[in-house]
C-alpha cells in the first residue's frame, strides 16, 4: 500500500512531460524551423509558429535549431557556372569549390568583382593561379557586362548572388570577404558602405571610393587597400585619400602602395591578402554603430533600422550665399545619420539627424533581456521598460537577412523626439 503514493507521483511526473521529448523533439524542431525559413507564405509560417509553441520550444533551443536546420548537399570540387535572378532576368556567376570541401562544416567566402572588360570566370582564375590558399575558401565571382558595380542593377545582382550562395553552400556569414579590382574596387567600397553588416572585411584593389562622405559606416569593417603607385588609370591619390579618411576616423585600415605597379592586378599579393582575410571575423552584435545614408533605400546597419526619414533626406542640398540667396547645388544629398551605443546598465544611447523613427533589434548578445532597458535619443529618454522576446521575431530576422549567425529575439520601435 505504501508504494501507491510513489506510483501516483511517478505517473503525474510522466504526464507532465512534453509530448515531444529527446531526439524526436529536436528533429521535429529543426524540421519546423527549416520549413519556416523556406516558406514564402505568411499563413504557412503562422501555422509553423503555432506548432513550435505547442512543442514548448525555448529560445535557446530555437537558436540551436536555426543553425542545425540547414541542409546542404555534397558538391564536386572545381569551378561551377551558376545563375542568380536579377528582377525578371538572370545573371551569371562562378563558384570555386575547394578539393577539401565538406557540406557539414561552414566555409569562408571570398566574393570578387572584376573590372571593366573582365568577367567572373577570369576573376576566379586570377585568384586560383596566384594563390596558395585556394583550398581554404569558397571563391565567388559574378559577371556583369559593364563592370560598373555601383549602379542599381549590378548592386541587386551581387546581393542576389550572395543570397543564392548562402542557400546552396554552408557559408560562414561571419567570414564573408569582399574584394575587387579597378571598377570592381569601386564596387567594393560602394557595397561595403551601403551594407556594412554583410562583410567581415574588404579589399579594394586599384579602386576609388565613390562615397567618401559615407566612409563612417565602416566602423566595424576592416579595410585592406592595395594600389599601384604608377597607376595612371585610377591615380594612387584616390587610395591615399580613402586611407587618410579612415585613419582620421580611427578605423581599422591597412594601406599598401606598390611602388612599381601600374593599373594591373597584383598577383604577387593574393596570398598576403588571403592571409589578412583569415585574421578577420565579423561581429554581428557590435556595441557601437555609426551609420550615415543619403537615401531611404539604405535604412539599416547591424541592429538599427531607420523606419522613417526626414523629408529632406535624399534630396539635393540647397546652398545659400552670405546674403541668403540660393546658389547652385553642389550635388550632395541630405543625409540621415545615427550613432548608436550599448552602454552599461542596459542603456541604449542614440544620436540622430534626419531621422523620425527607428527600430532597434535586440538580443542577449547586446543587452540583458530579463532586465528593463532604457533608450535615449539625442539626450531624451524615449523608452524605459522590458522588451518582449518573440520566436517570430527571431525567425523573421533570420529569414529576412538570410543569416543564421545574426539572431535577434526582440525589437523596439522608437520615435525621435522633436527638438
Amino acid at each position: 500500500m505504501r508504494r501507491y503514493p510513489f506510483i501516483i507521483i511517478f505517473l503525474v511526473l510522466i504526464a507532465s512531460l512534453p509530448v515531444h521529448a529527446g531526439p524526436e523533439r529536436k528533429s521535429d524542431g529543426q524540421l519546423l524551423v527549416s520549413r519556416f525559413l523556406g516558406s514564402t507564405r505568411t499563413d504557412e509560417r503562422d501555422r509553423i509558429l503555432k506548432k513550435l509553441e505547442e512543442l514548448g520550444a525555448r529560445f535557446g533551443e530555437v537558436r540551436e535549431w536555426v543553425s542545425a536546420s540547414a541542409n546542404f548537399t555534397s558538391q564536386q570540387p572545381g569551378i561551377h557556372r551558376e545563375f542568380a535572378p536579377v528582377g525578371e532576368k538572370k545573371g551569371e556567376y562562378f563558384v570555386y569549390i575547394p578539393p577539401s570541401y565538406a557540406s557539414d562544416r561552414s566555409w569562408p567566402v571570398v566574393l570578387s568583382l572584376h573590372g571593366v572588360g573582365g568577367g567572373g570566370y577570369g576573376q576566379i582564375m586570377t585568384w586560383l593561379k596566384s594563390s596558395e590558399h585556394k583550398n581554404e575558401f569558397i571563391f565567388v565571382a559574378p559577371t556583369y557586362g559593364s563592370g560598373l558595380w555601383w549602379k542599381e542593377e549590378p548592386e541587386r545582382f551581387v546581393l542576389s548572388v550572395l543570397d543564392k550562395v548562402k542557400q546552396d553552400y554552408p557559408v560562414d556569414t561571419n567570414r564573408i570577404y569582399l574584394t575587387g579590382f579597378s571598377s570592381g574596387g569601386h564596387g567594393v567600397w560602394y557595397l561595403a558602405i551601403r551594407y556594412p553588416s554583410l562583410f567581415a572585411a574588404i579589399n579594394p584593389v586599384a579602386g576609388e571610393c565613390p562615397l567618401p562622405s559615407l566612409l563612417v559606416n565602416l566602423i566595424e569593417v576592416p579595410v585592406l587597400i592595395v594600389h599601384g603607385a604608377r597607376d595612371t588609370v585610377i591615380p594612387v591619390a584616390a587610395a591615399r585619400d580613402a586611407s587618410s579618411r579612415l585613419e582620421k576616423l580611427g578605423y581599422r585600415v591597412t594601406y599598401k602602395e606598390l611602388p612599381e605597379l601600374k593599373h594591373q592586378f597584383p598577383a604577387t599579393e593574393t596570398d598576403k591578402i588571403l592571409d589578412w582575410f583569415r585574421t578577420q571575423k565579423r561581429s554581428p552584435y557590435p556595441k557601437q554603430i555609426k551609420f550615415s545614408t543619403d537615401s531611404p533605400k539604405y535604412p539599416s546597419s547591424f541592429w538599427i533600422e531607420i523606419t522613417e526619414f526626414s523629408q529632406l533626406v535624399g534630396q539635393l542640398s540647397v546652398r545659400r550665399d552670405a546674403f541668403g540667396r540660393m546658389t547652385k547645388s553642389e550635388g550632395l544629398s541630405e543625409t540621415a545619420t545615427v550613432e548608436a551605443e550599448i552602454r552599461k546598465d542596459n542603456e541604449v544611447s542614440l544620436a540622430t539627424h534626419g531621422v523620425n523613427a527607428l527600430r532597434l533589434y535586440l538580443d542577449e548578445e547586446l543587452i540583458a533581456m530579463e532586465k528593463p532597458v532604457r533608450v535615449s535619443i539625442n539626450g531624451k529618454i524615449v523608452y524605459s521598460g522590458k522588451t518582449e522576446r518573440s520566436l517570430q521575431t527571431m525567425l523573421d530576422t533570420v529569414k529576412k537577412r538570410n543569416d543564421r549567425n545574426a539572431l535577434f529575439s526582440a525589437y523596439l520601435d522608437v520615435i525621435v523626439p522633436s527638438e
